[in-house]
């Protein structure tokens, strides 16, 4: 009789959601916040990195993206390349 192998393992650790984080500068201009946004985000238009880049402004920061570690470090790097100012968080969900 054998025995089944999921016994011995570990449990697998849950996989933390995190949110990167548009944080507000004085050296970009509006035009070249707006079209680094639709360049680097997945299914970022033109409108919507304007209402992102208007956000920034006005609060000094906007959660722009929501994912797991090796897609969120990679969207990180290529903000810091193109000058942006980012950050990562952990995820929060909003609660009513």
């Amino acid at each position: 009789m054998e025995t089944s192998k999921l016994f011995g393992k570990s449990p697998r650790r849950r996989r933390k959601r995190m949110q990167l984080y548009l944080l507000d500068d004085n050296e970009n201009s509006f035009e070249y916040v707006i079209n680094a946004l639709t360049t680097l985000l997945p299914m970022c238009n033109t409108l919507r990195a304007e209402q992102i880049a208007m956000l920034v402004d006005g609060t000094g920061e906007c959660s722009i993206y929501s994912g797991f570690a090796p897609e969120i470090y990679i969207l990180y790097a290529n903000f810091q390349k193109v000058g942006l100012t980012a950050q990562i968080r952990e995820y929060k969900p909003k609660r009513k």
